[in-house]
């Protein structure tokens, strides 16, 4: 994976230093994800006088790419404090971007901000958390929510990879399959999110599609799915073995390949 010198290559060192033997794979694929990070950034207009959030903002990363690529001001809204948030605060003062970059514990559906407030919100690979742990309900007041935070004209921008159009081959299914049965992960189609983007004010709805073009073998699919147990996702107990047996004989025959990230963009409506 390139890593663009820079303050994000300072983070992504110390990550990969962190990283438990066997496991750099997963650090780089699953942690880091920058190519796809940038290329999201490249779809949106944003200029440096604008406010953005970055909702679902995990352990940082896209933030950071927003603020040292945009000059933006950033706030990272997340409902997971603690150790995860303490690690993208920190890695923020590594990368020396902790005056760019606010961190903020919160519910996505119950947003702690005044309405019109921001220019822009981004999230990546966020909403397939808050379907996790919420469902269909919860997603629907997240954009509600994102519609209200807006400021008129603003910008929604939501890419993820669990939606049924992001498997385009056996292998992205299969990933898809296995996010799906054992995590609940997957999100309704484009299109019910779509209506529902519209019933809350947006308009002029586009679509985008980028392949990470990341395929696992059968030992580093093995590596990933271990490491997505041990993690014990939302609370989720997993057993990799059992996971295995399931899906072992598929990822040799199919192999597991990461699914594609779509991106719909909108505007909130004057």
């Amino acid at each position: 994976m390139e890593d663009t010198p820079g303050p994000i290559s300072t983070v992504r060192r110390r990550w990969f230093d962190a990283t438990p033997h066997g496991k750099q794979g997963v650090t780089e694929r699953y942690v880091v994800y920058g190519e796809s990070r940038r290329w999201l950034l490249g779809q949106l207009n944003l200029k440096n006088t604008d406010f953005v959030l970055d909702l679902g903002s995990g352990h940082g990363f896209l933030a950071y790419e927003l603020a040292s690529r945009t000059g933006s001001k950033i706030v990272g809204l997340d409902l997971l404090g603690g150790e995860q948030m303490g690690t993208a605060a920190r890695g923020g003062i590594l990368a020396g971007l902790s005056k760019a970059i606010d961190w903020v514990v919160g519910d996505a559906s119950k947003a702690p901000f005044s309405a019109g407030t921001f220019d822009t919100i981004v999230s990546f690979l966020g909403l397939e958390d808050v379907h996790i742990t919420g469902g269909v309900g919860a997603m629907d007041k997240v954009i509600r929510e994102s519609a209200r935070v807006l400021k008129s004209d603003g910008t929604l921008a939501i890419a993820d990879n669990t939606f049924p159009e992001c498997a385009s081959n056996a292998g992205q299914r299969l990933y898809l399959e296995i996010l799906r049965k054992e995590l609940g992960a997957q999100l309704p189609s484009k299109s019910s999110l779509i209506e529902t983007m519209e019933g809350s004010g947006f308009e002029d709805i586009e679509t985008a599609t980028y392949d990470p073009k990341i395929i696992l073998d059968e030992r580093e699919a093995h590596i990933e799915l271990s490491d997505i147990a041990e993690a014990e996702p939302f609370g989720k107990h997993l057993d990799i073995e059992e996971i295995w047996e399931r899906y072992g004989d598929r990822v040799r025959k199919s192999g597991l390949e990461y699914p594609l990230i779509l991106l719909l963009s909108a505007r909130k409506s004057s």
